[in-house]
């Protein structure tokens, strides 16, 4: 972790964090943070490997950055995507900003709430909070005294939170990396990158393949096309590829997009859990099919949750046999672990880890021990906080492991976290300090479109692979996190305060700080009680999922993979099912082809399919900052 790479990874950190709310709220252009590989980590990346660094190179070969030292940037990068707009900040803002301000006699939260909300977890509900959302007044400051109380308390929970994400990947690293070899598809394209930089040419290794190009013109051509389109509309511009079938009566319709970016990430996944992928999507329309038309619910829809009810706790049961059948394939792991952490066995070798394990092992202890008093300080009864924090760690262990074995840079959780305690014990039960302490958790989690164990795992890959020494992921991972929070909170608010944060249009500040709140005074007029309905969804989602996996362990044959089960249903699965469609073909037809040797030829096209559309998709950015403020042009996918 040199002093150069250091500088570049806090410059690349600093970048991507301002970058992102302001192309999203200000610009009106493209999500920069919000997926598994998003474009302001790609774009930056990219240009630091493709420009800076050659740059560097015709200096003198001795200026330009190493392989290890892109390393640590990448790291940093990946650590620093997972806090703006929302991953982190956003909703923590949204959500303690929003009780008083969005307060109405219809609404009924002043009657059902306010003399529930501690005071320590939100700025209040004055005029200094509708400004806010309004925008200052002319001749006022930005309040940033009403902050400092709450945003101190909600960046404990946030630590403590990063913390046992830190120590959870430590203690499972080995199992993912070496055990299991899973194979880590988001973060190939970058570790391809590094390859050779301390090459004397110019040219990175990665960019000397015709493929490479070939790939990269195709992903960049569709884009650049579409600029000159930016500033005349008669321009003939290029439509998505998108495959549409209609809404029927019952039929619920196919709506989903060919992505180039996710075709050549995914290219570096398990087949099977890309065959599994659409296969399932397919399954679960006949079930919603069957659910219409019978008539058959369990409940309204939760927000931020896989629709109808019934899949999303479907899923949700998945998500948690999956968490408890990777718990059992590394017991033998987990016990060599407790070993070294409780009895301090010599023989249990943790020295390449990225934490020793009994730091890792009572690090979780601890931060699993503040969180639950945190949300206890809130309200939120002991039990229904275990309740939650179960379901929050089930989501963020399901999610990486989707993550680091299945390659979906997009993806979501099945089911909010905060419904589980809810009907496992019944809204009816709870108090009224109990569900107004777990609206306000929504702004610790609520929309998992980017968390940050994903993103811990995808840097300890590339920790391994470039055989860094133990202090360097920590350094790295905490000096980014801890710049990107800090920043990130002064620059919500700077943007927030300075053009009304409801101005943005977007969700997180206008429907994404009301929805926990409406939520649960829906719940607590409905006083529903306990309900088997549900719970034997779960039961039906994690008994089919231990199916899954037993199947695929006794018959080599056997294709159908589990976390496509979990998955199929989530809603950036469904935009871009049609991708996972298409790249399964390609490595079928690959195969039948050419086996692995052609498989291993063909790398250089993918490689360029996702770097020649973000560098594009970058430009297009970079256009929308100079002539189009206000009304940029959105490239998501």
């Amino acid at each position: 972790m040199t002093g150069r790479a250091t500088a570049v990874g806090l410059m690349a950190v600093v970048t991507v964090t301002l970058a992102g709310p302001y192309s999203e709220w200000v610009v009106r252009s493209s999500y920069m943070t919000t997926n598994y590989f998003p474009l302001g980590l790609a774009f930056i990346f990219i240009f630091l490997v493709a420009v800076l660094n050659p740059l560097l190179k015709l200096v003198g070969r001795c200026y330009g950055l190493g392989g290890d030292e892109l390393g640590v940037v990448h790291m940093m990068l990946i650590a620093a995507v997972s806090v703006p707009t929302y991953g982190i900040t956003g909703y923590v803002i949204s959500i303690a900003a929003s009780p008083f301000y969005y307060a109405t006699t219809e609404n009924g939260w002043a009657e059902y709430l306010h003399h529930h909300i501690p005071r320590w977890v939100v700025p209040g509900g004055g005029p200094e909070v509708a400004w806010f959302f309004e925008g200052l007044p002319a001749g006022a400051s930005i309040p940033w005294r009403i902050w400092l109380a709450p945003l101190f308390w909600w960046g404990s929970l946030i630590a403590a939170t990063l913390a046992l994400c830190v120590c959870l990947v430590a203690i499972f690293r080995k199992q993912w990396v070496e055990q299991e070899r899973l194979s880590f598809p988001v973060v190939h394209v970058p570790l391809a990158m590094m390859e050779g930089a301390e090459d004397e040419r110019l040219l990175p290794r990665f960019m000397r393949s015709r493929l490479f190009w070939v790939g990269f013109g195709i992903a960049a051509f569709k884009i650049v096309w579409n600029i000159p389109g930016y500033f005349n509309s008669g321009w003939p511009g290029l439509p998505p590829v998108i495959l549409r079938i209609p809404q029927g009566q019952i039929f619920p319709g196919i709506s989903t997009i060919l992505s180039l970016p996710l075709v050549g990430v995914t290219y570096f996944a398990n087949v099977d859990v890309i065959f599994s992928i659409w296969v399932f999507y397919l399954v679960n329309l006949a079930e919603v099919t069957l659910f219409n038309r019978t008539g058959f619910s369990i409940g309204p829809p939760e927000m931020h949750s896989i629709r109808p009810s019934a899949l999303s706790w479907q899923a949700f049961g998945a998500f948690a046999a999956i968490v408890l059948g990777g718990i059992w394939v590394a017991r033998e792991h987990l016990r060599e672990v407790l070993r070294r952490a409780f009895l301090n066995d010599a023989s249990v070798d943790d020295g390449e880890e990225i934490l020793s394990y009994r730091t890792a092992v009572f690090g979780c202890l601890a931060s699993v021990v503040y969180i639950l008093l945190w949300l206890h300080a809130i309200g939120i009864a002991l039990s229904i906080a275990m309740l939650l924090v179960y379901a929050v760690v089930t989501i963020y262990l399901g999610l990486t492991r989707v993550v680091i074995e299945g390659g979906l840079m997009f993806v979501l959780g099945p089911l909010v976290p905060q419904a589980f305690p809810m009907h496992m014990v019944g809204p009816a039960a709870l108090s009224g300090s109990t569900m107004t302490g777990l609206a306000l958790s929504y702004g610790w989690v609520c929309d998992p479109i980017i968390a940050f164990l994903p993103c811990g795992a995808n840097a300890a890959k590339v920790h391994s692979d470039r055989r860094f020494p133990r202090g360097t992921y920590l350094r790295a991972i905490a000096l980014a996190l801890g710049v990107s929070l800090a920043l990130s909170f002064w620059f919500s608010l700077k943007l927030g305060y300075g053009f009304g944060s409801y101005n943005f249009g977007d969700f997180v500040f206008r429907r994404g700080g009301q929805v926990p709140f409406d939520t649960v005074i829906s719940k607590m007029k409905a006083a529903e009680g306990f309900t088997f309905n549900r719970f034997a969804f779960l039961v039906l989602g994690a008994l089919t999922t231990f199916g899954l996996t037993y199947l695929r362990h006794r018959f080599a044959w056997w294709r159908l993979h589990p976390i496509g089960f979990a998955v199929a249903l989530t809603s950036p699965v469904r935009w871009t099912v049609l991708s996972f469609f298409v790249v399964w073909a390609v490595k079928v037809l690959i195969d039948r082809l050419g086996g692995l040797i052609l498989y291993h030829r063909a790398r250089p096209f993918f490689i360029g399919l996702v770097v020649g559309y973000f560098a594009a998709a970058g430009m297009s950015f970079v256009v929308d900052v100079i002539w189009f403020q206000g009304q940029g042009h959105v490239l998501y996918f």
